[in-house]
């Protein structure tokens, strides 16, 4: 029963429930997020606030020398050092590294749980909403933003860019997929992270916008996301509707279901039931709160009543003064 209230595609009963945010909220959340504080927590100075301020992953031609090698037949003769070469036995080449763009990662979290929603909207659709804003915000820093989504497997990866109309247009796009039940899948936590820490270079920022069930039941101490921790910046946005905190004491009552199927029933009345989903929920949240502490992180819960505005003033307070929020 309890998996049947989480775990299934549950959505608001009204039909005209949709996953995309209204177009009041994504313009309000575009205007608002180049008002943000700098998302990430070093303070750069002015000279790295353009592109190339990162190290890459590739070797070649940059300003941060990385090694000395012997020269190899067919390279180009400017490459040789020929000062160092003078005083060894064979020509030396001097290896730099590439220039990048700094990067803020978001990975929005589309398991099944995230389609609940008993007021105003569903957590999938507060997660989009937040999307919106914080690439606003690093856009608006100067970072390139890669838009994650390992629950859509039809999706194929994006790079990181820096392009509003493009950013804009797949957030679009992925609203339109989450709109089809059947394009959701089960996600491989384990799998994706380990693809995303082979493919990023050291220090992105990395901000997970998710409600963390599917995650902590498979790893109750949410220990799989250590590795890219001590490589990234990482921000964990907790997603929750209100009822998960506290479900009120309103008799039976009948959850919708998409795509149909049995109505899920709950007796809320059961002062037992309303307890044990209440403590399933601060658990989960706790996790999420200890991990940031242990790696430095951020971490933020955000309920789905939330109005924009006061998404930007929670985000901007994190930001400013950091620490761990109290419990909702």
């Amino acid at each position: 029963m309890f998996r049947a209230f989480f775990s299934a595609k549950t959505r608001p009963v009204s039909p005209k429930a949709s996953v995309a945010p209204t177009a009041q909220a994504t313009s309000e959340a575009w205007q608002l997020g180049a008002e943000l504080p700098d998302l990430t927590t070093e303070n750069p100075p002015v000279s790295v606030l353009l592109p190339g301020d990162q190290r890459a992953a590739r070797l070649g031609q940059g300003m941060d020398f990385e090694l000395l090698r012997a020269y190899q037949p067919g390279e180009p003769a400017s490459l040789i050092d020929w000062r160092i070469s003078a005083r060894t036995t064979e020509p030396m080449v001097r290896i730099f590294r590439e220039p990048a763009q700094r990067q803020c990662h978001i990975v929005l979290d589309t398991s099944e749980s995230m389609f609940f929603g008993t007021r105003y909207q569903l957590k999938i659709t507060q997660a989009l909403t937040l999307a919106h804003l914080l690439t606003a915000a690093a856009l608006h820093q100067n970072l390139a933003v890669g838009l994650h989504t390992p629950g859509l497997s039809d999706q194929s990866p994006r790079h990181p860019s820096t392009s509003r109309a493009r950013l804009l247009n797949t957030l679009h796009e992925l609203a339109a997929w989450l709109d089809q039940p059947a394009a959701l899948h089960a996600i491989d936590w384990a799998g994706f992270r380990q693809r995303l820490a082979h493919s990023l270079p050291a220090g992105q920022l990395i901000i997970v916008l998710g409600d963390f069930q599917a995650d902590f039941a498979a790893d109750p101490h949410l220990q799989g996301w250590l590795p890219l921790a001590e490589r990234h910046q990482l921000w964990f946005f907790t997603l929750f509707d209100p009822a998960e905190v506290e479900l009120p004491d309103l008799g039976t009552v009948t959850f919708a279901a998409s795509p149909p199927s049995h109505p899920v029933r709950l007796d809320t009345h059961q002062s037992a039931l309303r307890a044990e989903l209440a403590a399933r929920f601060a658990q989960r949240l706790d996790a999420v709160r200890d991990l940031a502490m242990v790696v430095g992180g951020r971490v933020s819960a955000v309920s789905t009543p939330t109005s924009v505005q006061a998404l930007f003033t929670q985000c901007a307070t994190q930001l400013r003064y950091g620490g761990t929020e109290p419990s909702p």
